[in-house]
C-alpha cells in the first residue's frame, strides 16, 4: 500500500511540475472576440471560459500588449462578452465599465457590491 501512495505521490509531482512550467491548463479558452480602442492604442480580447462539467462558463477580457495578456475583466456565471467603448481609453464590458489609462480592472472575486 504505501508503495502506491509512493508512486501516486511522484506521479502527482511530477504532471504538477509539467503544467506550472508548461503553462498546461484545465480550462478551455474559446476566443469571442477581439476589438481595438477608436483611437487604436488599445486591443482586447474576449474569452469564454469552460472548466467542464461542475463549473460554470465564465467571460474573461484581456488587454493584449506586444504579445503579453492583461486579465483586466474576469466575470463567473457570465455568458457573452457585450464590449463597448467609450472613448479612447474606457472601455465598457458587460456594463462594468474601466478606465485602461489608470490601470482599472476586475475580478467578481472581488466585487463590493
Amino acid at each position: 500500500m504505501k508503495r502506491i501512495y509512493i508512486v501516486f505521490s511522484i506521479a502527482a509531482i511530477f504532471v504538477s511540475t509539467f503544467c506550472l512550467f508548461s503553462g498546461c491548463s484545465f480550462v478551455q479558452e474559446d476566443l469571442l472576440l477581439t476589438t481595438t480602442s477608436p483611437n487604436n492604442a488599445y486591443t482586447v480580447e474576449a474569452y469564454k471560459t469552460n472548466g467542464g462539467a461542475t463549473v460554470d462558463y465564465s467571460i474573461k477580457v484581456y488587454l493584449i500588449n506586444n504579445n503579453n495578456k492583461l486579465l483586466i475583466y474576469d466575470k463567473y456565471h457570465d455568458y457573452n462578452a457585450d464590449i463597448k467603448w467609450i472613448n479612447n481609453d474606457i472601455i465598457s464590458i458587460n456594463g462594468i465599465t474601466l478606465d485602461l489609462s489608470k490601470g482599472e480592472t476586475y475580478d467578481w472575486r472581488k466585487d463590493e457590491s
